[in-house]
């Protein structure tokens, strides 16, 4: 039971606002006491300066009945509001304290105008059905969620969004068939088919995206996940095609010979002839050798031939049993990723088995398989197929797989410069500039793209290619979205790390001319002094940014940034003996507390305590 005695100790736990208006309304539950609840608001209201803690206070002052209070402090929040996620705040508050949908609407327009990214949209719809539940507004949300999306986990995020909070099936099938016309590789499918049969509850609509995803499955992995899909379907004739594919994708002798045993189970002997006779080929080890032979005398005894012959082999096998039995004992304790990628190592030094290698990398990406895609987990697997094998199949794959995975920058641009550096160099080379160009290309067609997203890209290719012209031809894509000193700041170092110096100060130069205020200047010098510049360049760009300068104030500030950015007492007593006579008024005593507390050595006392 909340009362004044049982809700007093949790004001010690109140660091804002909102948390006492908070308190306030758990004191306004039964047994209310209306007293203490004002007495927290009376305590808090006043010295609130941010919307959200004001807003809350105004919901909790109308729940005082202080309609009055309550819209004075909504007027505030409204005048203090500056971000998106203040205005879904304010848009709260609206409601509950003006009763006013449109109001609230107007609010959660312009949270919506400030909000991209498909997790802050989802929120904003959730928010939007909580406070007002108005389903048309949210699917507004929604639908902008929808252009920012491009992966299977994004797609059935925002559609079960719309079927457990708008409670709209009929606009989670729409999203669910736009993933499927827009995505192709086999994980993506696999997943979308789960999400389908859990969300939609329609078996068919998933079968079809299974039966999509076997035809677009490009690796063993992806047409073994289809096999157990099959299992699960419980459809034999979707199961033997699955086996098929699965077999055209295998390469090593454990694949094959797991899939000709299921080809054998259901009736296909000329199906499991031939993915044994690829299993031979493949065998990488003594274990492997024995499991064809006991394979073979499983499902082909009748093959005299075929017999004798992989015997034979066994036999050979055996005489260099010590050397394989050293390795297989290693794998057989490998755990970890590193592990096998070290064997797989030793094994193309030591014995010269390729096979026996790609057995064991392939082991190593099995380990990641499942455990959810990231492309600085699965570098090591790429590095090593990359050095140990001449498998360029098996390496488009994995650079294809990490660009459908780079939705970060940081994650792309690893990417391109590993690529890059292959040893397969022609193959990473060529990889790596098509993944720039695709994302110049999806960047071009982006609205929303920005001028750091493009800064972004010019810094990518470099890194990857060391081509200055490519990334400076970038660099003054970007130039033309950049509005303000800050973005003309970030091209400038980009162009100094890249050794043009002429360029970067260029840009300098402009951000300098773009800084609107005093407190621009700092920003802009405070900036700069991030990328280690020599004093003389911070003090030289600070002069350059001070001579766009024009009222008194603004110089002011500029003055006070020499000794609070630039720690140049010497230098700021100069100049604001330049700025003396420049202020009348209340200003003129704003303008001599500056200066004794900037410049005057002796304003804190010739002695200072710390």
């Amino acid at each position: 039971m909340a009362t004044r005695d049982t809700l007093t100790p949790k004001e010690a736990q109140c660091s804002s606002g909102a948390d006492y208006a908070a308190l306030a309304l758990e004191a306004l539950q039964e047994p209310a006491d209306a007293a203490y609840a004002k007495e927290l608001m009376d305590r808090v209201a006043d010295d609130c300066q941010f919307t959200k803690d004001l807003a809350a206070c105004a919901i909790a002052y109308k729940a005082l009945g202080e309609q009055v209070r309550a819209e004075e402090l909504l007027q505030t929040a409204e005048d203090y509001c500056m971000s998106g996620e203040e205005q879904v705040v304010l848009a709260e508050a609206k409601f509950k304290v003006l009763g006013d949908k449109a109001a609230a609407l107007g609010a959660y327009e312009k949270a919506l105008k400030e909000t991209n990214n498909l997790d802050p949209l989802i929120d904003l719809a959730k928010d939007v059905m909580r406070v007002i539940a108005d389903s048309a507004f949210a699917k507004k949300v929604l639908e902008k969620a929808e252009a920012k999306i491009a992966r299977a986990v994004e797609y059935s995020k925002l559609a079960a969004a719309s079927a457990d909070h708008l409670l709209d099936k009929d606009y989670a099938e729409a999203i669910f068939n736009k993933a499927a016309e827009k995505l192709s590789s086999v994980p993506d499918l696999l997943a979308l088919a789960g999400e389908v049969a859990k969300t939609l509850g329609d078996p068919q609509k998933a079968k079809a995206l299974y039966q999509r995803a076997l035809e677009g499955a490009t690796d063993f992995a992806a047409a073994k996940t289809l096999i157990e899909s099959a299992k699960q379907t419980g459809d034999a004739a979707f199961m033997q095609t699955a086996l098929k594919k699965a077999g055209d994708l295998a390469t090593a002798t454990g694949e094959y010979i797991e899939l000709a045993e299921g080809l054998a189970g259901v009736g296909d002997k000329a199906g499991a002839t031939a993915l044994l006779d690829k299993a031979e080929d493949a065998v990488a080890g003594l274990d492997e050798m024995q499991k064809l032979v006991a394979a073979v005398e499983a499902h082909l005894a009748d093959d005299a031939e075929r017999l004798a012959r992989v015997k034979a082999k066994l036999e050979k096998r055996q005489a260099n049993h010590a050397r394989y039995m050293e390795f297989q004992q290693l794998e057989k304790d490998a755990v970890s990723v590193k592990q096998f990628l070290a064997l797989a190592e030793r094994v193309r030094l030591e014995l010269e088995d390729p096979f026996y290698s790609a057995k064991l990398i392939e082991a190593a990406e099995t380990l990641l398989d499942g455990t959810g895609y990231q492309f600085s987990r699965y570098k090591p697997i790429l590095l090593a197929v990359d050095k140990n094998l001449d498998d360029t199949e098996w390496l488009s794959r994995l650079l294809d797989r990490a660009a459908e995975n780079a939705t970060d920058f940081i994650a792309f641009k690893d990417l391109v410069v590993t690529a890059a550096q292959l040893k397969h160099s022609e193959l990473g080379v060529s990889r790596a500039r098509a993944y720039l160009a695709m994302r110049e290309a999806a960047l071009a067609a982006d609205a929303d793209a920005t001028v750091y997203d493009l800064a972004k890209l010019a810094e990518a290719s470099f890194a990857a290619t060391r081509d200055a012209t490519e990334a400076s031809r970038l660099l003054e894509a970007a130039r033309a979205k950049a509005s303000d000193h800050f973005a003309l700041t970030h091209i400038g170092r980009l162009y100094a790390s890249m050794g043009n110096g002429a360029k970067a100060d260029e840009f300098y130069a402009a951000a300098a001319a773009a800084c609107p205020s005093g407190d621009a200047c700092i920003q802009f010098i405070d900036r700069l002094k991030g990328f280690a510049l020599p004093a003389e360049s911070l003090k030289k760009w600070y002069v350059e940014c001070g001579t766009h300068l024009s009222e008194p104030a603004d110089k002011l500030r500029w003055a006070e940034g020499i000794a609070d950015a630039l720690n140049d007492k010497a230098w700021a007593t100069e100049v604001y003996g330049q700025l003396a006579g420049q202020f009348s008024g209340a200003d003129t005593a704003r303008f001599e507390l500056s200066r004794r507390s900037r410049a005057d050595l002796n304003y804190f006392g010739s002695t200072r305590r710390h």
